[in-house]
């Protein structure tokens, strides 16, 4: 991990000292100022020294055949509609045609129980909306991983609809900010935490009501009732309590099931 220029200019200063080198003490002798500008040249190369053993670790990873991140390359490698050929020379499976527009899968998470994967995977629209595959998409798809996989390797395909997440909250607000500019700084605070939380995130209720209460107006909040429900759930709602997984990897806010009470602060139930 690079040092910082002071933790340098210490060494330094360290070094010549145990020579037996008499230094100046004041704060503009030269030999600070040469100190520094070598301090900062030995900086500079440990940092991207660092960023270089990242990008190669990075690439080793994401190169080693078998790795999470390797099947991850691989999904966002698919092409739906395409056939993979076989390369005796390099005995690799490859698509003759690089077709980027039949690259379909647009996000990827894959979680690792023994030798089980599951691997969730979805489509964006235009304007970055996470969508799940067509079912003829979801089928080439499970044909390919099929393919590629390993020996002895079981995977299950996951890439469906969004988790609904429905909150049931009284908001207290300062009374100097208008209960409609109140609504419209909550509603942007939860569309960020959507955003945020990426793929395949994991919903923590604290995270949620934390979103809340960082919308500029926001005092306190009392979380009466958080629930998320997934795809295969038939609309049954389950309360969250510390943290909940999410099925599709992703979610929507059920607006027309939530409920979002504002109040001023001097109306809180003391």
């Amino acid at each position: 991990m690079a040092r910082t220029i002071s933790e340098i200019q210490k060494t330094i200063e360290t070094d010549l000292r145990g020579r037996g080198l008499a230094l100046s003490t004041s704060s503009v002798a030269e030999w600070r100022l040469w100190s520094f500008v070598v301090a900062t040249a030995i900086n500079v190369f440990e940092v991207i020294l660092d960023l270089f053993t990242k990008e190669v670790n990075e690439l080793t990873d994401r190169l080693t055949p078998g790795t999470l991140r390797w099947y991850a390359a691989q999904a966002l490698r698919f092409q739906t509609g395409h056939k993979l050929e076989y390369d005796s020379a390099t005995a690799t499976l490859y698509y003759p045609t690089d077709d980027p527009a039949a690259r379909v899968i647009k996000v990827v998470a894959i979680t690792e129980l023994a030798n089980h994967l599951i691997i969730k995977v979805a489509t964006q629209t235009d304007k970055g909306e996470i969508k799940p595959l067509s079912e003829t998409d979801c089928n080439n798809f499970i044909s390919y991983m099929d393919a590629i996989k390993f020996a002895g390797i079981q995977i299950d395909v996951v890439s469906q609809k969004a988790d609904k997440l429905r909150y049931d909250m009284v908001v207290y607000h300062d009374p100097a900010y208008p209960p409609s500019s109140v609504r419209k700084n909550v509603d942007a605070a939860l569309e960020k935490y959507k955003t945020d939380i990426g793929f395949s995130g994991t919903i923590y209720r604290q995270q949620l009501i934390d979103a809340v209460m960082s919308a500029e107006g926001v005092v306190t909040v009392d979380d009466k009732s958080i629930s998320r429900a997934g795809a295969a759930d038939n609309d049954m709602f389950s309360e969250i309590g510390v943290a909940a997984m999410l099925d599709a990897g992703y979610f929507d806010f059920d607006t027309t099931g939530s409920t979002l009470t504002l109040k001023t602060i001097s109306n809180a139930e003391l």
